[in-house]
């Protein structure tokens, strides 16, 4: 039996009571003699060590009671004035686990219809691709000179404080709705493997009810088509961690990258043993390195920079350019794409060749400039000044230097502006609106009003097609091969353009020039 089981009047006290007589019933004047004895054998066998740690808590107690300060609080005071903090500056903050934002609830504005069937829970999304290795990339990172010049995400800061940049730069509660409507659009139309498709022909949530273009099978790039459709998603800041349309960022970006071709040169961003054609991969590119950038997704970054290797190496050696194949002399066109493409890379602190920059300046300078640099052409200066192309040349210029007030600039935003906005080429659209909400000033304030209000009175307001833009906005080139979705798209990207891309010469811009050195 374990002594902690033996009754209290059967434990031996001590020698002297060893012989008193047992009992089973309860006597005072036996307990107190065992109580006396118990208190009187711990006192005999305790050591001397526990007598001096009696007496030094005794007198720390007294010490404590005597000179212990009142507790002080050290929470935080949650009622301070909020006038006594002075200006908060913004700063990006990507949490693990990220609230969900309501574009609809962010701006203010009255909510859309959101009871539409949603096909995400049908997708079969494929795995993204393989892990890449750093090494068979390149450097990831680009040189510590260069990134010393970029400070953090550039011109996609914006992204995340929307309101305040709306209402700032002149957009409106409408123009807002329009956009919260547009992306409810372009993820209701998302295939059920996670991609896009330029027709809506081939669409099972669609199958024709929206009016696309005779022209609807010209194009049938999936991976090209669901980065028009991500563009605008990012644009107002959603991505596969955060937003209200976050499952559809994922499974699009899931379908890229579970589809691009791996070669020496870098990555391509075309499905398996298709030919690769470098507007789609400058297309693809810009989102694949905005979304790195927004998350700094480390498996994002390395496929970023594998499809700007890609890049690099298909960029014509001798005029600077891109166009439809790797090393062919460039048009305007795409070298917007592919130039723009470099500048998200950058942003997402990808390593950008200053040499590549280099040409593509060269390419602008000397091949396509036109009155100084004023007008853009197609391929060359004979072929003379092309509104719909100028804006990307100046864009271009402007990304790699150029002042607000050089006289190049001057004169080509006044060609953009005397021409205007034109709802029948959205393409022209895109880029011009890019370059007057960089240039600012009254210039901009007219032509947004234009582009604005008239892209909201151009949308599709009910039925089937609702949130969408109807395909002759596109013209027949944009129309014609990239459907209801690309028009669609471009004028979401419009309507975002007050927080897309922050202006490049206000005071607190934190965009930065290309190096060219």
């Amino acid at each position: 039996m374990s002594e902690k089981n033996v009754p209290v009047n059967e434990i031996p006290i001590a020698d002297e009571v060893e012989n008193l007589p047992v009992s089973d019933e309860y006597d005072p004047a036996l307990e107190n003699i065992r109580q006396k004895f118990s208190i009187r054998q711990f006192l005999r066998g305790a050591p001397s060590i526990m007598f001096s740690l009696i007496i030094h808590g005794v007198v720390l107690l007294i010490l404590a009671i005597c000179y212990l300060p009142a507790i002080v609080d050290f929470r935080p005071d949650l009622t301070a004035n909020l006038e006594d903090l002075g200006e908060i500056e913004d700063v990006d903050i990507f949490e693990e686990e990220p609230v969900e934002i309501n574009l609809d609830e962010t701006n203010d504005v009255t909510e859309i219809d959101t009871t539409v069937e949603t096909i995400t829970t049908e997708m079969n999304v494929p795995e993204a691709g393989p892990e890449i290795a750093t090494a068979d990339l390149g450097n990831l990172m680009a040189p510590n000179t260069l990134i010393s010049k970029m400070n953090n995400t550039g011109d996609l800061g914006g992204r995340k404080n929307r309101g305040t940049a709306v209402a700032i730069d002149g957009g409106s509660e409408a123009s807002e709705k329009a956009v919260a409507s547009g992306l409810q659009w372009i993820a209701e139309h998302q295939l059920p493997n996670g991609s896009w498709s330029y027709t809506q022909l081939r669409n099972p949530n669609c199958r024709g009810k929206c009016k696309d273009s005779p022209m609807d099978t010209a194009n049938k790039s999936y991976i090209s088509a669901t980065a028009m459709a991500l563009l605008p998603m990012l644009g107002c800041g959603i991505t596969h961690k955060e937003g209200k349309y976050k499952k559809e960022v994922k499974a699009g970006l899931d379908y890229i990258t579970s589809n691009y071709q791996v070669k020496p040169e870098g990555i391509i961003l075309a499905e398996k043993g298709s030919t690769p054609i470098m507007y789609h991969q400058g297309l693809t590119a810009i989102v694949i390195c905005e979304a790195a950038a927004m998350t700094r997704d480390k498996n994002l970054e390395k496929i970023a920079q594998g499809a700007i290797n890609y890049i690099v190496w298909a960029q014509d050696p001798v005029g600077g350019g891109w166009r439809y194949s790797p090393k062919q002399p460039g048009d305007t066109s795409g070298m917007g794409w592919n130039f723009m493409a470099l500048k998200s890379a950058q942003m997402a602190y990808l390593n950008v060749p200053a040499k590549t920059i280099r040409g593509a300046k060269h390419f602008l300078d000397n091949v396509v400039g036109i009155e100084g640099g004023a007008k853009y052409g197609y391929e060359s200066a004979k072929d003379g000044p092309k509104l719909s192309l100028t804006p990307i040349g100046l864009l271009g210029q402007m990304y790699m230097g150029w002042k607000v007030d050089r006289p190049e600039l001057i004169k080509g935003t006044d060609y953009v502006s005397k021409a205007g906005p034109q709802l029948n080429n959205i393409y022209y659209c895109y880029y011009a609106t890019q370059v007057m909400h960089h240039v600012g000033g009254e210039k901009w304030d007219q032509w947004n009003r234009r582009i604005r209000d008239e892209l909201v009175k151009r949308q599709v307001t009910e039925g089937h097609e609702r949130g969408s833009w109807p395909i002759d906005i596109g013209g027949g080139l944009v129309g014609g091969s990239g459907g209801r979705l690309t028009c669609t798209a471009f004028a979401t990207m419009i309507l975002e353009v007050y927080y897309r891309h922050l202006p490049l010469y206000r005071k607190t811009t934190t965009v930065d020039a290309f190096p060219l050195d």
